[in-house]
């Protein structure tokens, strides 16, 4: 390791290399060693005689330091995310509470109802087909129903 002789500049290629690299596939983890590598080409530049293993050293913590600094502060806070649309991403909730005619009586707790034009399996009370029922939830890709009014 005597015979390598690295300049700061290498350091800071290196380091802008990396930033480049996170642009292209953005999973913020080479961000952070880019930015330990320009650290290491500053702490370089700063004291000319750095070893190539004090080098390497200030890299990799810096560079562990950032990723996992930013993990914690980006995956373990204690705030919690709300949406003001927490069924955005589930349509079939969205149907609580809205009432349909039954097109197959429930017999024996199953029968449909027609949302749109598709049918859908419905749970619930004996009923005759056409009568009014609210979805009450949703189990998987069948409704919970119950008489309507």
């Amino acid at each position: 390791m005597e015979n390598l002789h690295i300049e700061f500049w290498h350091w800071l290629i290196f380091g802008l290399l990396l930033l480049a690299l996170e642009v292209a596939a953005p999973a913020m983890v080479l961000l952070w060693f880019g930015f330990g590598a320009i650290v290491a080409g500053v702490a370089l530049w700063l004291i000319p005689p750095l070893s190539i293993g004090w080098q390497i050293i200030i890299f990799g913590v810096v560079s562990l330091a950032s990723v996992f600094g930013w993990r914690k502060s980006r995956f373990f806070r204690e705030e919690s995310i709300t949406s003001d649309t927490p069924d955005l991403n589930n349509r079939l909730r969205s149907h609580i509470g809205r009432e349909y005619a039954l097109t197959e009586a429930i017999i024996n707790g199953r029968g449909s109802i027609r949302v749109g034009d598709t049918a859908w399996r419905v749970r619930g009370p004996d009923l005759p087909s056409g009568s009014r029922v609210r979805v009450t939830g949703v189990d998987g890709v069948i409704f919970t129903v119950e008489k309507a009014g």
